[in-house]
């Protein structure tokens, strides 16, 4: 099952299925008017898929080896906030234990194109479906290089390790630069991928 609309399909059954069983059903996301977005690691072992519903729900199904096996509803209000610059983001990730970075969200209206660059010169081209934007790029992240053994080391520091990991990874990430393009191809942003407040 790779096609996105299957993907969200599956997504979509599992989560109800699984919240109505722990009897969290005053949260579950609405049955209809969902649609997939962009997405990354279509049929990989782990990727996303983000999706946007007609009622202005959106959300990001968690993929497994190409099955949609959860969908994370959003519900922040700058889910649309170009204030900044011409795209929010929905969820990023740094690279770390063999995992390339990833950036998803939504692009302005008037923004048709979203590039991830490395500082190796790597460019990484954007998934775009109606508006939402996913991208991941291979890039070699010094710091979180060990991430995975910094986290299994039995210490008393466990937590604070855990805190230096993330501001590592926020970072590094913001060395992963993006550039935004309106549909004539014209320059709109070129700048750090994330912010303080991603």
């Amino acid at each position: 099952m790779t096609s996105p609309a299957a993907q969200l399909e599956s997504a979509l059954a599992t989560t109800i299925e699984e919240k109505t069983a722990r009897g969290s059903t005053g949260r579950l996301p609405s049955a209809q008017g969902w649609h997939p977005g962009a997405r990354i690691g279509a049929t990989a072992e782990i990727g996303a898929l983000l999706a946007y519903n007609d009622d202005g729900s959106t959300g990001i199904c968690n993929l497994e080896n190409g099955s949609g096996t959860w969908l994370n509803t959003q519900s922040e209000p700058d889910a649309r906030d170009f204030t900044d610059r011409p795209y929010s983001v929905w969820r990023w990730m740094a690279a770390y234990n063999g995992r390339p970075a990833c950036l998803m969200g939504r692009l302005a209206p008037g923004a048709a194109r979203l590039e991830l660059r490395a500082s190796d010169g790597t460019v990484a081209e954007a998934d775009v479906v109606d508006g939402t934007f996913a991208a991941e790029i291979a890039v070699d992240m010094v710091s979180l290089r060990h991430a995975r053994e910094r986290m299994e080391a039995d210490s008393a520091e466990g937590r604070a390790e855990f805190e230096r990991l993330l501001a590592d990874s926020r970072t590094e990430m913001t060395k992963v630069k993006v550039r935004v393009y309106d549909t004539a191809g014209a320059l709109l942003y070129d700048g750090a991928s994330i912010n303080a407040t991603d």
